[in-house]
């Protein structure tokens, strides 16, 4: 496995996963379904702006040396 790859895009898959919970909780509940819909659709737009965010060699510089003070 690419652990690079996971560490960057594990935000963006939990959120995804996060959108498919409130989709099957919006199936079951059907007084709340488009407060969970609404819920939904905000957890895929946050995981698709987070899959597509690139950093800049700078900022992937600048976190490992904030990781190695810590």
């Amino acid at each position: 496995m690419n652990w690079e790859w996971i560490s960057e895009k594990g935000t963006s898959l939990i959120a995804g996963t996060a959108g498919l919970f409130f989709i099957a909780v919006a199936l079951l509940y059907s007084r709340y379904r488009y407060f969970f819909l609404c819920a939904a659709v905000i957890a895929f737009y946050y995981a698709y702006k987070q899959y597509k965010k690139r950093d800049t060699p700078f900022e992937k510089h600048e976190r490992e040396i904030r990781r190695k003070r810590l």
